[in-house]
């Protein structure tokens, strides 16, 4: 648990520099994505995840396009609070890769239960994968190194 909420904060570069740099990768990823979903046109529901807009109206259409954007700007602001805690409060490194492990874990969850109907799977199919390699560097990060 000090792992997760230590008591003090020092700002140091984890020990394990591999979970300092997996934690970059996942700042660009997810600015990457989030900022894809925002400004695309379609705001990648269709040019992405396969979701033939035109086949519904342009009300439903504009909704989809528009939650998606909204989607965006959550990843967004989880990316930002990343970049924040890998410049300034590096302790809490732990605790954002668990956050951001469930999220995606769950997420994929989601999708199972209510599923898109699509003609192939859009690359937010590899959600559970992000998952589960962030939450193998959780584990590697809370590791007590002797």
């Amino acid at each position: 648990m000090k792992k997760l909420i230590p008591q003090t904060i020092e700002n140091k570069i984890p020990s394990n520099k591999i979970v300092y740099y997996y934690c970059w990768l996942l700042i660009g990823f997810n600015l990457f994505r989030s900022l894809e979903h925002i400004f695309a046109e379609d705001g990648g529901a269709e040019t992405i995840a396969g979701i033939p807009l035109s086949s519904y109206s342009p009300e439903a259409a504009n909704n989809i396009v528009s939650i998606f954007a909204q989607w965006g700007f959550s990843q967004l602001v989880l990316a930002c609070i990343l970049l924040l805690i890998v410049l300034k409060i590096r302790e809490l490194i732990p605790l954002m890769l668990l956050i951001i492990a469930l999220e995606n874990i769950l997420r994929a969850g989601i999708g199972q239960y209510k599923s898109l109907i699509i003609d192939s799977a859009p690359p937010g199919a590899l959600t559970p994968l992000i998952g589960l390699v962030t939450l193998i560097f959780f584990f590697i990060s809370i590791r007590v190194n002797n």
